[in-house]
């Protein structure tokens, strides 16, 4: 009997101890990914661009825990270093370019979201 207790209790720790091991960016997800440019939130689409003109920005901030205040320059999906580029023939502050290994997506701007300066 006292063999399978401790079989338990060792079970029981292991499974502990691999949860806190969990990283915490990895609880927390988000509807969409985002990016922001000029103090505006953009959704990243899967729409692909094929023309693109100057580089507007560069991503400072990652993070994947989801905020009401979101920083200039941010993302949730794409790391510190992130290009962002104006598309051809669109306004940036209607949709830019995000790129990623190679291939520039879509972002739209959101309407009525903000970052926090």
């Amino acid at each position: 009997m006292k063999k399978i207790q401790i079989l338990i209790l060792i079970v029981a720790m292991l499974f502990c101890a691999s949860c806190s091991n969990a990283k915490q960016d990895d609880l927390h997800s988000w509807a969409f990914d985002v990016v922001t440019w000029d103090n505006a939130v953009y959704k990243v689409t899967n729409e692909i661009v094929y023309e693109v003109e100057e580089q507007i920005g560069t991503i400072k901030k990652y993070s994947t825990h989801e905020s009401d205040h979101l920083p200039n320059l941010f993302s949730n999906k794409y790391k510190k270093g992130t290009k962002l580029f104006k598309i051809k023939n669109i306004e940036a502050n209607e949709s830019i370019a995000v790129l990623k290994d190679d291939t520039f997506l879509k972002a739209l701007k959101m309407d009525g979201m903000k970052t926090t300066a």
